[in-house]
């Protein structure tokens, strides 16, 4: 979700909101505060693809910030001929940072701004600032397993597009973004396919 969060993150991460998008552009986002963000823990009905993914089988509880420091370093990805990237930092103080930027030739289309934090009650929340646009909050909901890989995943049921942005970091090491929601009441997903790369030159690690 910058999955996008190169952005993931995304919707937001940054990624499904472009006009760039490899999938249905979604509406301009609501704006969104850390006071409007929904309570951790599993939702009943998880925005997700046609076929609807599982519900998180591990809490916000078993899983801190520093579950997510696999997340840390540079990332960078393609589709549709637009390069996208996402850096983030290790968890610090309760805190990760990211970037995420999308760019088509010699042409920057996107960028975002987005962190993870460790919030007052102990949840865990994802927020992403994309490209003129309002900042967007997700609160952790645990890991789920997806065919063998992890996916940790954000939701904010409140939202149409994006509801859910969700990580997922294969056995191999390989990262998708997925970030899920409604359009126009039909269910949709945009994947942003992921590589480590070397922070200083780009190249695959």
């Amino acid at each position: 979700m910058s999955m996008r969060l190169t952005s993931l993150l995304a919707a937001l991460v940054t990624l499904a909101a472009s006009s760039a998008a490899p999938a249905q552009t979604p509406p301009p986002p609501a704006q969104q505060s850390q006071s409007q963000l929904p309570p951790a823990g599993p939702q009943a009905s998880p925005a997700g693809p046609a076929a609807a993914p599982a519900a998180p089988t591990t809490g916000p509880a078993a899983g801190a910030i520093g579950a997510l420091d696999w997340l840390a370093g540079c990332w960078a990805g393609e589709v549709n001929h637009r390069d996208f990237t996402e850096q983030w930092t290790r968890p610090s103080a309760g805190m990760m940072l990211g970037l995420g930027h999308t760019v088509m030739g010699d042409r920057t289309e996107s960028y975002e701004y987005m962190r993870i934090e460790t919030r007052a009650d102990g949840s865990i929340a994802y927020f992403a600032k994309p490209t003129d646009k309002a900042e967007e909050g997700f609160v952790y909901q645990g890991t789920r397993d997806d065919h063998g890989a992890t996916s940790y995943v954000f939701s904010n049921p409140a939202r149409d597009f994006p509801a859910e942005i969700a990580y997922t970091r294969t056995v191999a090491g390989e990262l998708f973004a997925y970030v899920r929601g409604k359009i126009n009441g039909a269910e949709r997903q945009v994947i942003y396919p992921f590589r480590r790369v070397d922070c200083a030159t780009g190249k695959p690690q």
